[in-house]
């Protein structure tokens, strides 16, 4: 048995417990969904970047997507975010939406077409509320082990929920070959110059895709933006790769307490730190990753 948390979500029916809690904030959050259909099918290559987005993620590091969602798609995932964080929980429970999951999904179809061979969507994401006066994550790099530059075994994919401009938190990059610690020093985030800096705005529902390795962080929200910048990641592995990477595959079939399970992975990874995870929620997300193992993964 594990040590229960001050709120008691360490017990085994933590899970369920806390997706009580998550299913309390009512319809109108439509947990599993319920929003207009991304859809399952091919994405033709002007979809997913055209011609030259793995030319462009080989030689600069990182590329923007044209529109992955609609724009009714990215205000209702803004709208559940932000019920999720007035009612104290992280922005990150959205992944365990439909919505957010297709998103993924149809982020790993795009990618896998511009880069001509199959990449696998992975349990490693997260999603953010950046309010006004605050910053989105500091400088870090995905992986520290050099990858293949021109077919990356980690690729870390991007959302702009809401517009993210200049002074609505955009990300920033370090291009590789303007970056003085690529590929030797990966362990150093040194910005180098200040004219290295690299940002990239969006509009709600485009995106990014970046080879691991390269330097990047989350800019500022100004004071005088249009509001907080909200957003979600995915991470794709090549899947050729996914044995030597030791990730698993996330499933989009996953069932309620599957998904809150995944999420809480998320957490354990992820929330020290973050502004919308507090205390007890990041032990109960440490709780129910180690019950999870146990149960999954017991040793002999």
């Amino acid at each position: 048995m594990f040590s229960a948390s001050p709120l008691r979500l360490g017990a085994p029916d933590a899970s369920e417990r806390l997706f009580a809690k998550v299913g309390a904030l009512g319809e109108d959050l439509q947990l599993m969904g319920s929003v207009p259909a991304l859809g399952t099918g091919a994405i033709d290559r002007s979809a997913a970047g055209g011609d030259d987005a793995r030319r462009d993620l080989h030689a600069i590091g990182f590329v923007p997507l044209p529109r992955q969602c609609s724009a009714s798609v990215s205000s209702s995932l803004v709208t559940m975010i932000g019920r999720l964080v007035d009612a104290g929980l992280p922005a990150a429970f959205v992944l365990a939406t439909d919505a957010a999951l297709a998103l993924g999904a149809r982020l790993c179809r795009a990618v896998s077409t511009f880069m001509d061979e199959p990449y696998v969507l992975v349990e490693d994401a997260w999603a953010w509320q950046i309010p006004r006066g605050s910053a989105g994550w500091p400088p870090h790099r995905g992986m520290s082990a050099l990858l293949e530059r021109p077919r990356p075994e980690l690729l870390n994919t991007w959302v702009a929920l809401s517009d993210a401009s200049i002074d609505r938190s955009c990300m920033h990059f370090v291009r590789l070959d303007e970056d003085p610690n690529y590929p030797d020093t990966l362990a150093s985030i040194d910005l180098g110059s200040p004219l290295t800096t690299r940002p990239a705005p969006l509009t709600a529902g485009e995106a990014l895709v970046w080879n691991a390795n390269i330097l990047h962080w989350g800019g500022s929200c100004s004071l005088e933006a249009a509001g907080a910048r909200v957003s979600c990641s995915f991470s794709l592995v090549r899947a050729d790769a996914l044995s030597a990477m030791g990730v698993r595959p996330l499933s989009t079939d996953l069932t309620p307490l599957e998904r809150i399970d995944f999420v809480a992975g998320q957490i354990a990874t992820y929330g020290d730190g973050q502004r919308d995870v507090s205390n007890e929620l990041l032990q109960w997300a440490k709780a129910t990753v180690a019950l999870r193992e146990h149960i999954l993964f017991p040793r002999p």
